[in-house]
């Protein structure tokens, strides 16, 4: 099974935000004036338009934005005729997909939520006003045109390379570990270089399958066991990293039980190829291949640095 980000995504995988201009209260953030219902939207509301202005607030595509009020809409199309989706308040962190989309006078972005830490879970009932599970994928609305945003950039602290994979894998103690969309935010597509513990598999061994993408070896991470851990006490599945290795590129793992040193990136170009055959625009999988990191060398090392 794909990981439960790509399980978020694909159930919220059209989703939208933003909040609806001259309707029910519940979808205005708390505390914002309504927008007026006779602002002129750029374009009508079952076609938006790309905007040819700046990012607001210095948003942009594969950073990350958080809302700057509580009870901002999540919707399912950017426009105040999306569906809602639910709401996120304020400092909510959210990974910005796409945008700025220009449709009934606002600016929209396609923001999805982080993600789960590894091992963690949300437990149902899961809210969604506000969301209290970081799995939402959806369109959220900037702000009142030349008014108060309701939507701005941020950043998270990000280790320089070369690093551990303990200083990659956990943020400061305050923050707890870093998700895979969280440091996708962080490098994009730039190479990083990280050492961890190569562990020797579990008595047995593991098994699995995987099939019907033209990338398989980017999307089957449920039989990739290159995984890296943080020391040589950590359990096989505690804080790892899967090393993700293309074919092509004849990039081998080394024995196991030793320290290793990897070159790689995140956000392969391979990963807009994770739909599977069989359907279209699956976006969930694209999303989270992308977070996949590429191995473009390995080599054994003594130890940590």
């Amino acid at each position: 099974m794909r990981r439960l980000l790509t399980l978020a995504t694909m159930v919220f995988l059209a989703g939208c935000a933003a909040p609806n201009a001259g309707s029910a209260p519940s979808a205005t953030p708390t505390g914002v004036p309504q927008p007026s219902v006779t602002a002129s939207p750029t374009a009508a509301p079952s076609e938006p338009i790309a905007s040819s202005s700046p990012a607001v607030g210095g948003i942009v595509v594969d950073g990350l934005a958080k809302p700057t009020v509580d009870g901002l809409t999540v919707r399912a199309k950017p426009g105040t005729a999306g569906a809602q989706l639910g709401t996120i308040d304020a400092g909510q962190l959210g990974f910005v997909v796409a945008g700025p989309v220009s449709a009934d006078g606002y600016a929209w972005y396609r923001l999805s939520a982080v993600g789960l830490p590894p091992n963690a879970g949300c437990e149902p009932p899961v809210r969604t006003t506000p969301f209290t599970c970081p799995d939402w994928l959806g369109w959220v609305a900037a702000g009142q045109p030349g008014g108060q945003p309701w939507l701005e950039a941020t950043t998270l602290p990000c280790p320089a390379s070369p690093m551990n994979l303990e200083a990659l894998i956990n943020g400061p103690a305050s923050m707890g570990s870093r998700t895979p969309l969280e440091r996708l935010a962080c490098y994009g597509s730039s190479s990083i270089r990280v050492r961890g513990w190569f562990p020797k598999m579990p008595d047995g061994g593991l098994g699995g399958a995987c099939g019907g993408y033209s990338v398989a070896w980017l999307v089957c991470q449920n039989i990739n066991y290159n995984g890296l851990v943080v020391s040589e006490s950590a359990a096989f599945d505690t804080w790892w990293l899967k090393v993700t290795i293309d074919p092509a590129t004849g990039v081998t793992m080394p024995p196991r039980g030793h320290w290793v040193e990897v070159v790689g990136h995140l956000d392969d170009p391979a990963a807009r190829g994770c739909a599977p055959t069989n359907m279209e625009d699956w976006f969930g999988d694209e999303l989270t291949c992308r977070t996949e990191f590429v191995a473009e060398s390995v080599k054994p090392v003594a130890g940590p640095y």
